[in-house]
């Protein structure tokens, strides 16, 4: 006879982790035993009937897209979602875009973004805790109900389910680290370092640790804030924890701001020029915009991309987020060589942007396009300053010299640009 776990029956039966031990106690799952600290379930049984409710729910075969303890849509049984509120608030209206519907291929693209990713280092015990042999954005959709920080939509099978007690079921069931109290580990692209969000001196943020000694994405993030900060361009602050630990703040409020990443703002193909798509999108971020260009040139950035830009959404208004995610700069994992041969060719070393062009091209694009470059950026900045950045952040050896004589370059090179009317 083949036997689920607990979490496997939950996903099954889309009950929660608890729900299955507590009928699992009370004899309530015929066959299932108890095996040392876990319950054994016979893959052939049935979900019992819930003796809490007087009568079936009517609406037990659907599923609901709420945002926090509001329905804003219903799910069908093959993944199409009908919005109730498709303009219920900010957020949600920026993923409608005013429809009363979503195809099942929009709604499986949505969770896509929404779940576990499939290249986190503990991925297969992430599997493995719900009942799953493969990765299968669906099913993981279901089990941990589509719930991500960035903002409070989630699924459930139950009116009257709350999102508290949901993620309550979820992290304890599936996410459990042995992490401090302040946060739960989440997505980490290609391996690079263990991200968990969490609170650091009383701000709320993400943690990056890295994970090999031969990078400096952490002195990177931190020498990225810092310029930001020289330059006049809005980065997310970033400190150091400890030797191979940086937190970056969050700059909005949790209670009554969100986020949202300008991949959701485009609907259907854009050019290859990704500078023209953004302000095409946001033409009231152009000047946002190309000091962002900027300075991921200064720093030579290498991992901007359109889940790496976002707007802040508070109360009726939106703004331009702070640049955030910047530890892959400054040469975080090049070579000696590498990092010579780049800072004594700039351009054909900077990095790209986008589907076509490099940085350096967008800048002298923007710089043909306005007439100048007039108050994008604080371009009075002397060696000292930089030296005094990257000393702070930590840098040494060859990718500090890399890292200052870059930086100079750069900044030369748009000094030698028109620069005014």
């Amino acid at each position: 006879m083949e036997f689920l776990n607990v979490t496997e029956a939950a996903g099954k039966w889309r009950i929660s982790d608890r729900r299955v031990r507590v009928l699992c106690s009370q004899g309530k799952i015929p066959g299932a035993y108890k095996d040392g600290k876990s319950y054994r379930i016979p893959a052939d049984a049935k979900k019992p009937a819930d003796g809490r409710k007087r009568a079936p729910d009517p609406g037990n075969e659907k599923r609901y897209l709420k945002w926090d303890n509001e329905i804003v849509g219903v799910i069908s049984k093959n993944n199409a979602v009908f919005f109730t509120a498709p303009e219920y608030n900010e957020v949600v209206s920026l993923y409608t875009k005013g429809r009363s519907r979503w195809p099942p291929e929009t709604f499986n693209e949505f969770l896509a973004e929404r779940v576990v990713s499939r290249d986190r280092r503990d991925i297969e015990r992430i599997l493995f805790r719900m009942g799953l042999s493969r990765y299968d954005v669906p099913r993981i959709a279901e089990i941990t109900r589509g719930i991500h920080p960035k903002d409070l939509l989630w699924i459930t099978h139950s009116k009257s389910e709350r999102l508290d007690s949901a993620m309550t079921d979820v992290f304890s069931s599936v996410f459990r680290q042995r992490i401090d109290l302040t946060g739960d580990s989440v997505d980490t692209p290609e391996g690079y370092n263990i991200k968990r969000y969490g609170v650091y001196n009383g701000r709320y943020g993400i943690y990056k640790q890295r994970i090999s000694p031969l990078t400096t994405d952490v002195e990177s993030e931190i020498a990225v804030s810092l310029l930001g900060e020289k330059l006049g361009v809005p980065v997310c602050p970033a400190v150091r924890v400890d030797k191979d630990t940086v937190f970056s703040t969050f700059l909005f409020d949790f209670s009554s701001e969100y986020i949202v990443h300008f991949r959701r703002l485009f609907d259907g193909a854009r050019s290859d020029n990704e500078y023209q798509n953004l302000i095409g999108v946001r033409p009231r971020y152009r000047d946002d915009v190309a000091r962002m260009i900027l300075l991921d040139f200064i720093t030579r950035q290498d991992d901007r991309h359109l889940s790496n830009i976002a707007i802040k959404i508070s109360g009726g208004s939106e703004s331009f987020y702070a640049l955030y995610d910047n530890g892959r700069s400054l040469f975080y994992e090049d070579t000696e060589e590498m990092v010579r041969n780049a800072v004594n060719d700039p351009v054909r070393y900077a990095t790209s942007f986008g589907y076509s062009g490099t940085y350096w091209d967008h800048i002298r694009e923007i710089s043909a396009e306005r007439g100048g470059l007039t108050g994008l950026i604080n371009l009075n900045i002397a060696e000292d300053d930089v030296r005094a950045i990257l000393t702070r952040a930590g840098f040494t050896g060859y990718r500090y010299d890399g890292a200052l004589e870059w930086i100079l370059r750069a900044v030369d090179m748009i000094r030698a640009l028109p620069y005014g009317d």
